[in-house]
């Protein structure tokens, strides 16, 4: 009975010394500057965090109008009286006819990357989210700007997110230097554009 107990207290106090072993070796398992958790993700929460955009935008817009009038009129008249005698019967017809067709279509395509900084926590947890990207290749400059809010759930453990759910969405996609010049008209053409 004796010889049991002991064993008991021997097998206790060994994984006791294990647990403590363990714990020495591998430090603490929370992150004492952070305050936050080793063994959870990293998962952006905090005014200052980044968070990667994954801006997919595709629109589409399609608009058609048609228009057909067709009025007629026809007005009559018979011989005058009195001293109208000299009038005698007579007739007016008129028709007017009108077809107008429009159409307009417009597609747009944006496709990018974008890693932005939580700018703000909001009193309803969700996160307002804005930064920029410039890119500059032999003189022509790209720039990308986006601003939004979005909540938390949202956001995937890597710190990505789709634009799709950014609420509030800015996106500004801006471009300059010689190719884009090129592909604008020249003065004179704006000049007899704006004058026709």
């Amino acid at each position: 009975m004796v010889s049991t107990r002991f064993r008991i207290l021997i097998a206790a106090l060994a994984l006791g010394a294990m647990a403590a072993a363990t714990s020495r070796a591998s430090g603490p398992l929370i992150d004492l500057e952070s305050g936050r958790s080793l063994v959870s993700n990293a998962k952006a929460c905090r005014v200052g965090d980044i968070v990667t955009i994954l801006i997919v935008e595709e629109s589409s817009a399609n608009a058609t109008a048609k228009t057909d009038a067709n009025n007629k009129s026809e007005v009559k008249g018979g011989p005058g009286l009195g001293f109208l005698d000299v009038l005698t019967d007579w007739g007016l017809n008129t028709e007017n006819k009108f077809t107008g067709d429009g159409r307009t279509q417009r597609t747009g395509n944006l496709q990018a990357e974008i890693t932005v900084r939580i700018v703000e926590v909001l009193h309803n947890g969700d996160y307002q989210l804005a930064g920029t990207r410039m890119v500059d290749i032999n003189g022509e400059r790209q720039l990308i700007e986006i601003s939004g809010s979005c909540r938390a759930r949202d956001i995937q453990p890597d710190n990505t997110i789709y634009s799709t759910y950014i609420a509030d969405a800015r996106i500004a996609y801006n471009g300059t230097g010689p190719v884009n010049a090129s592909s604008e008209p020249g003065v004179i053409t704006k000049l007899v554009n704006w004058l026709f």
